[in-house]
């Protein structure tokens, strides 16, 4: 079975082929991550990835014999991915929602189903990585994360519909709080199994919703992620400049507080891309310098121009999807526009491609796995419900965290002071009775 998967793995993604297509000589890819391999390169000068043997993009020839042993081995290497025995995560295969809104509009966290997701079976001792899509409501976030479910579950069915997260057409707000998929999504990293987890929150840009909803459903969205994906439409304005803003102001005091890296990865994706006849990750770089030129000339949003200029930040730029994608009632990737499908595949193969590397860490860079992340996430949930902290504006957020940290430091200096007392009763022992001057009966 080991030669097997040897022989089914792509040399790009290092993971077993998806879409196989084969090219002049003879090597094999997934068609995604060729596609993405050759968009970085001049349309004149195609080469393949592993020999460096002169070939024409127009001839990746879907194989049909290996594409049969990839869908022989893969039931058995998910097996073997996904925890086995007593205690194992159960097979959810859904969506489970983490946070909700009372009748009152306030934020609950579900605790259990945080246990269920985070702790149990082999995800409490494991690496995470935790991808989330952030912006405005209403622009196609859970459509999104769906694509990105199929190519983390290695299906392709181009003419189904895509489904997992719920998504529909119209203004009403699908996505209520925030929702986990339920199942790990286990990747290969590093020598190390890494459980990747999809969260879909409902869009913060609700000008209808109290600021103090938004920023709450920011904290736990942040703490709920390692890779963002900040979806916008067609420019970046002031309008997402603004949330933007919030976000980071939101996830530096949640790190502070949490010990953890305000931004670890974020991906500017522009949606509906009009403005050149060119798409991708390379147009999207040149995209990033023009917003980052145009931040530094008004001086006005120092923290969305650090988040932008971040090492772990990209911008990768999708045309429209076609009316046939639009129109369609099913809205299957085989209604797509083939550059916008093309696209969008090298997109996604790219997150998926980097996700296990992309973990949960702390700010000193250790690793985070499932249970102590589900450990902090508890934390402040608990100290946002007994505290009845004030989070109607960014100021006043500011300084409920800085009161949380105050007590937290507090605790500890206590703790420390106590365990420093009982250390000295130890080290001293019992007194002698020699040295007892009570009379007996006194003692």
């Amino acid at each position: 079975m080991e030669r097997l998967r040897e022989d089914a793995t792509c040399s790009i993604c290092l993971d077993v082929l998806n879409d196989p297509v084969s090219i002049e000589c003879s090597h094999n890819f997934c068609r995604g991550c060729l596609a993405a391999h050759w968009s970085g390169v001049s349309a004149w000068a195609s080469q393949c990835p592993e020999c460096r043997a002169p070939c024409s993009r127009d001839r990746m020839i879907p194989d049909t014999r290996l594409r049969a042993l990839v869908e022989k081995i893969t039931e058995p290497l998910r097996e073997e991915m996904e925890p086995q025995g007593p205690g194992a995560q159960p097979e959810l295969g859904h969506p489970v929602q983490l946070v909700r809104l009372d009748e009152e509009g306030d934020l609950i966290l579900d605790e259990e189903a945080l246990n269920r997701c985070l702790e149990q079976g082999a995800v409490g001792a494991a690496p995470v990585c935790l991808v989330s899509i952030i912006g405005e409501q209403r622009r196609g976030k859970s459509f999104l994360m769906n694509y990105l479910l199929r190519r983390l579950q290695r299906q392709n069915q181009e003419r189904m519909a895509l489904g997992g997260f719920e998504c529909r057409a119209g203004t009403a707000t699908v996505t209520k709080g925030v929702c986990m998929w339920g199942q790990p999504l286990w990747v290969q990293a590093k020598g190390r199994k890494v459980a990747v987890f999809l969260v879909d929150t409902e869009g913060s840009l609700d000008l209808q919703r109290r600021m103090e909803t938004s920023i709450k459903l920011s904290v736990f969205s942040i703490l709920l992620s390692s890779y963002w994906i900040f979806n916008i439409s067609s420019t970046f304005t002031r309008t997402e400049a603004d949330y933007l803003e919030m976000f980071v102001h939101v996830a530096k005091e949640v790190g502070e507080t949490c010990n953890l890296p305000p931004i670890q990865r974020l991906d500017l994706l522009v949606r509906d891309w009009q403005l050149s006849g060119a798409y991708g990750a390379k147009e999207g770089r040149g995209y990033l310098r023009d917003i980052t030129r145009d931040l530094e000339d008004s001086a006005e949003q120092p923290l969305v121009l650090g988040a932008l200029r971040a090492r772990g930040t990209r911008c990768y730029l999708l045309p429209q999807p076609g009316s046939g994608f639009t129109k369609s009632r099913a809205g299957t990737p085989g209604d797509m526009d083939e550059d916008f499908r093309q696209c969008l595949q090298n997109y996604v193969t790219s997150v998926v491609r980097s996700a296990g590397t992309h973990v949960r860490t702390d700010r000193a860079g250790q690793v985070l796995t499932g249970a102590q992340l589900a450990a902090r996430i508890k934390g402040v949930s608990r100290y946002l419900k007994t505290k009845c902290y004030d989070f109607s504006s960014p100021v006043k957020m500011a300084e409920a965290f800085a009161a949380m940290r105050q007590e937290k430091n507090s605790k500890a200096v206590e703790a420390a002071r106590r365990e420093y007392e009982q250390f000295v009763q130890e080290l001293a022992g019992p007194w002698p009775p020699e040295y007892n001057l009570l009379p007996e009966g006194e003692a």
